[in-house]
């Protein structure tokens, strides 16, 4: 602990006295050390315009956005045009390159870091690419669409020691924080229960094809899903550049997104696992599904109540909740975190704001939010991540490259991988409901299996032809069948 603190007061110091902090630690030599990062951004949509890119721009002391990778070319564009002009007010000079694929941008010797704004079926193969070209990656949540796909993520990083931030920023914010800690060190006794709201998606979108804009690559776009799938805009994202912070329709759409579960689960049932630290036994429920009648498109769960046990806690995960995460203790006294009113883009949906709403930090008594006298228990999750300040989940990201330390990021790849494990299960959960008063399912996180044929084959990565992370894998030399299954 002393060591970790003191590398971190030498970050600090060397920012307030203007010197550079980025020794990469070994993981660059020669000219590339002593200078800002080079970081490149795959997706410009709204996650990056809107959070990601100026999130990162923020810091022009520790990087710099050097290229911007889009499958669509207009967006592409855009990203350039506006990366440069936020610079230019910044009063700094700074080309950027576009790319439309990825693996051309990967080859540039120069990019350090790589900051992943892309649809989450998206996320296994390109972080997995991104990775075994030794880049540092930012990966937007949920961490990956499949369990075994985000085993692949966590272990090709552990493999080689790159540093992982997954966009989980609640870790970042001192609410959630405050009452991880104090749930963590015992401050409502032995968990009874916790509930978690994570809000509802709505029925929408068209199924009637279009034809497929010239600035999009829609092959690749569909990557390793169904490459039949017809195109129409709302399966993919509006065109309109005007709309390029509104909400995508796939989003709501699987299987390139599975809607509310891992949406805002990777958010809100992050805190829950990261707050009891274990990994769930088992989980029980049902949920309703989105009208399809007429031409509608979207396809993913409405309403939901799930059960998850976890060490003996009963996590009830249920959209009549509040948005938010309430642990509850043997005694029955409680502590509850949220975002309020917050709405992070402008395209989230709408915070619902009723009498008797819990504020973003609450407690059945106000004793129970006082400081800890003594911190028992520092170690937060899994792997060796301590509880640090953290003023900004970007610059926790960028601190972390700087010590060469994979795990001193707040969501690390191990972290996000079993809580989007999490996540994954409910929506396995909700498949094997269809057409049941409800499904069960079991889980042994050891092995990472659920022991149900039907429920294990969700297990599985998305593949299909060049889209493949087996070829990845093997190019890389890894043996597939090994990297899908936790390391002994």
């Amino acid at each position: 602990m002393k060591n970790e603190h003191s590398r971190r007061t030498f970050i600090k110091s060397a920012l307030v006295t203007g010197a550079s902090p980025f020794f990469f630690n070994g993981c660059c030599t020669g000219s590339r050390a002593n200078r800002k990062l080079n970081i490149a951004v795959v997706g410009y949509g709204r996650i990056a315009h809107t959070m990601d890119v100026p999130g990162v721009q923020a810091f022009t002391d520790r990087c710099v956005i050097t290229s911007v990778c889009e499958l669509d070319s207009k967006r592409a564009a855009y990203g350039k045009e506006v990366v440069e002009r936020r610079y230019a007010k910044l009063g700094i000079r700074q080309p950027v390159k576009t790319y439309g694929d990825y693996h051309d941008m990967l080859r540039d010797p120069s990019v350090d870091a790589v900051m992943l704004c892309i649809p989450d079926h998206q996320h296994a193969l390109v972080a997995t690419d991104c990775l075994l070209a030794d880049k540092h990656i930012f990966l937007q949540k949920p961490f990956a669409q499949t369990i075994q796909e985000g085993r692949v993520i966590a272990n090709v990083a552990k493999l080689r020691n790159r540093v992982v931030q997954v966009g989980s920023w609640q870790r970042s914010r001192p609410q959630f924080r405050k009452v991880v800690q104090l749930v963590r060190n015992g401050r409502l006794g032995k968990i009874a229960r916790v509930e978690v709201g994570i809000g509802l998606d709505a029925s929408g979108g068209c199924r009637t094809p279009e034809p497929v804009p010239a600035n999009l690559n829609y092959d690749a776009w569909l990557g390793p899903t169904d490459g039949a799938a017809p195109y129409n805009w709302t399966r993919v994202h509006n065109q309109d550049l005007a709309h390029i912070g509104d909400r995508p329709g796939w989003i709501q759409l699987a299987p390139y997104g599975w809607g509310m579960i891992t949406n805002w689960g990777a958010h809100h049932l992050d805190i829950a696992a990261w707050g009891l630290g274990c990994d769930p036994s088992s989980v029980h429920g049902t949920c309703e599904w989105m009208d399809l009648s007429g031409d509608r498109l979207w396809n993913v769960h409405t309403a939901y109540d799930l059960h998850y046990d976890c060490g003996g806690a009963d996590v009830h995960v249920a959209n009549r909740f509040q948005c938010g995460v309430k642990f509850v203790g043997e005694n029955g006294d409680w502590l509850f975190c949220g975002r309020g009113n917050v709405k992070v883009t402008p395209s989230d949906p709408e915070p619902v704001v009723r009498p008797g709403m819990l504020p973003p930090l609450g407690a059945s008594k106000d004793s129970l939010l006082a400081p800890l006298s003594k911190v028992s228990d520092d170690v937060l999750s899994h792997g060796r991540e301590k509880f640090l300040t953290v003023a900004d989940h970007y610059e926790n990201w960028l601190e972390a490259i700087a010590l060469g330390d994979p795990v001193y990021t707040v969501t690390n790849a191990e972290g996000g991988h079993r809580s989007t494990a999490f996540c994954s299960l409910g929506r396995m959960c909700m498949e094997l409901s269809r057409g049941k008063k409800e499904g069960t399912l079991g889980w042994c996180a050891k092995k990472e299996t659920t022991g149900n044929a039907e429920a294990d084959r969700m297990l599985t990565p998305f593949a299909r032809g060049k889209y493949d992370l087996c070829r990845s894998l093997a190019a890389a030399k890894y043996d597939y069948a090994k990297m899908v299954k936790p390391f002994a």
